[in-house]
């Protein structure tokens, strides 16, 4: 990796150095190249990467994933998608929260001399969401963007997505809780959670729901198949809130789709979005990134 990384000042936040647009959507854009500026631009780099994270993660957390993308892509914009609770419990507040990344979006890729040509395939925006969290707030920008307006993309699901499972569910929403919060909380969970498990499990067959309308958002290949160029799967069976036949099932169902650069990368025994903890899984993890944005390796 370069040696460019951004740091953040000591005692601040590790995101400090992005543009807060919203309450959930932050903003980096590079150095300017001019003058004796080391990020050089470099034509290689994504020219953004959007990375959506999972739900009610911690910005020291986000960072052990952004701090890898600065350094290897060091003249790329990025925006980042932060999914909270809320945005599974209220239908206005994920659109709300994204709305702002549009006009940044759109101020990156207005029509000019150097832009490629409609008929290229090479892409210009790396996608990374984890877990159903980011799953739900890339949905929401790409409905905000429509297809005429989205940029040819790689994409990489991270721990997703899943279908919906009882103990699933409430481990995502109780993620965080503890001592006398966690068990005043935990039981209107669990109502929550049963609710959702008899509508969409057992009446719905896992066709209905937030859940089910994402996967198949994912796989719409009439609004997607154009702007697609490759998508990657990082999963693992070790993984208690997304399993891995889930997401095994969701890239065949992609493949059937029309989606035909497909990579699958099963780790053994990581965690939920945790897959690159390690040195040797961190190796692997980043391998694969690079791998996914320059086209080489696909499975």
């Amino acid at each position: 990796m370069a040696s460019n990384t951004v740091t953040p000042p000591a005692k601040a936040s590790p995101l400090a150095f992005m543009t807060k647009i919203s309450p959930s959507a932050y903003v980096y854009t590079p150095p300017s190249s001019s003058g004796d500026d080391n990020n050089v631009t470099n034509n290689d780099d994504p020219k953004l990467i959007i990375l959506a994270t999972w739900m009610g993660a911690r910005d020291l957390h986000i960072a052990k994933y952004l701090l890898p993308y600065l350094s290897l892509y060091p003249s790329s914009s990025i925006i980042l998608l932060r999914s909270e609770p809320r945005h599974f419990f209220s239908k206005s507040a994920a659109p709300r929260d994204v709305a702002p990344a549009v006009p940044f979006i759109k101020s990156l890729f207005l029509p000019s001399p150097s832009s490629p040509s409609s008929g290229s395939n090479r892409p210009e925006v790396l996608i990374h969401l984890w877990s159903n969290g980011g799953s739900l707030l890339l949905h929401h920008l790409r409905l905000a963007l429509t297809p005429q307006f989205l940029p040819k993309y790689v994409i990489i699901y991270d721990s997703c997505p899943g279908q919906y499972r009882y103990m699933s569910a409430f481990r995502a929403f109780s993620a965080g809780l503890t001592g006398v919060w966690y068990w005043i909380v935990a039981p209107v969970l669990h109502l929550f959670c049963a609710w959702g498990w008899f509508w969409h499990v057992l009446i719905g067959r896992n066709k209905t729901g937030p859940l089910a309308h994402l996967n198949r958002g994912h796989n719409d290949w009439e609004k997607l198949g154009g702007k697609e160029v490759r998508r990657g799967y990082i999963y693992s069976e070790g993984d208690e809130l997304v399993g891995w036949r889930d997401v095994e099932g969701h890239a065949a169902e992609a493949k059937r789709a029309g989606f035909k650069e497909v990579r699958m990368e099963k780790f053994g025994g990581t965690g939920h979005v945790a897959h690159g903890r390690g040195e040797e899984n961190q190796r692997r993890y980043w391998g694969v990134v690079r791998g996914l944005w320059e086209g080489s390796g696909l499975t």
